[in-house]
């Protein structure tokens, strides 16, 4: 068996220390600890290139941004999975953006929050989803700046670095969050008690509800890679997630473009914010 090699100093890979030997060697080939680790890796490389300073990107095809760090950590992380599982399926924001017709698929973000990473902005990370026949089944998420490090299972719970998370019975305080995308009063009418932030991240704004740092996310036009795993961290974490449209994003449909394939999402820290929630929303009609 290859053995695949991570920092061990940090919050983050501390977190999976009783997968990995002491010289930093990586024990299990589960594929969430293969996700932990690719987004680990794929993130140390990422906060290398943001400490040079601004990024330059460009154009593609769809209006967003893509930059060199973008390629490099989307290679860093096939590589790695392909290691380990080289019958699984890959699909990714920087490469293939077709759905492959396998029973285990890859979902990858190897950047999100482009924009933010290219101005020198702090909110900014790595999406790993491994989803089997259609559904989310694992999924890591790691945000270097903050070294936070979230991750679950199905069924299995969600936690941050390591430490496991819950939302049951939590106390929003006072004050409580809505994290939304910058294109939310575009599209929608708002009403809603909540502070408003809008961050430059889909999966940050997802993770912030997952771990209590805002009751309630809203995301206008995200694509599949950029919820995947989020999404599952977020219902893991006992919280509530649902497509805003009419059609559901899982189980994901092999062979489609998932770049011409935006699904409207709205997440809480509830069931029952939720529902609120959703009964202030309302779509702008142009």
């Amino acid at each position: 068996m290859n053995f695949l090699r991570i920092p061990i100093s940090s919050p983050a890979a501390r977190g999976i220390r009783g997968k990995i030997d002491p010289t930093g060697n990586l024990m299990s080939t589960t594929r969430l600890e293969i996700a932990k680790k690719a987004g680990l890796q794929a993130g140390k490389e990422l906060l290398d290139l943001f400490k040079t300073g601004p990024q330059v990107g460009e154009l593609k095809a769809d209006r967003t941004l893509v930059t060199e760090a973008d390629r490099r950590a989307d290679q860093l992380i096939q590589s790695l999975i392909s290691e380990v599982y080289p019958q699984d399926g890959i699909l990714s924001e920087e490469n293939s953006t077709v759905l492959p017709r396998t029973e285990h698929t890859w979902i990858l973000d190897p950047l999100d929050g482009t924009v933010n990473f290219s101005h020198g902005l702090l909110y900014w990370g790595v999406s790993i989803a491994h989803l089997k026949n259609g559904f989310p089944e694992d999924g890591a998420v790691y945000f270097p700046v903050p070294d936070e490090l979230y991750t679950a299972s199905a069924g299995q719970g969600a936690a941050l670095n390591g430490t496991p998370l819950s939302l049951s019975g939590k106390d929003p305080g006072l004050f409580p969050i809505f994290a939304h995308c910058s294109r939310m009063h575009q599209r929608y009418e708002i009403r809603t008690p909540y502070k408003t932030r809008s961050l430059g991240a889909a999966a940050y704004h997802l993770c912030m509800v997952a771990g209590a740092g805002a009751v309630l996310a809203l995301e206008s036009t995200p694509r599949i890679w950029d919820f995947a795993a989020s999404w599952l961290i977020v219902q893991e974490a006992g919280g509530a997630i649902r497509a805003l449209g009419e059609e559901e994003p899982f189980p994901v449909q092999p062979g489609l473009d998932y770049a011409k394939k935006p699904f409207p999402i709205l997440a809480a820290s509830s069931p029952e914010i939720l529902a609120a929630a959703a009964e202030g929303i309302t779509p702008i009609i142009s």
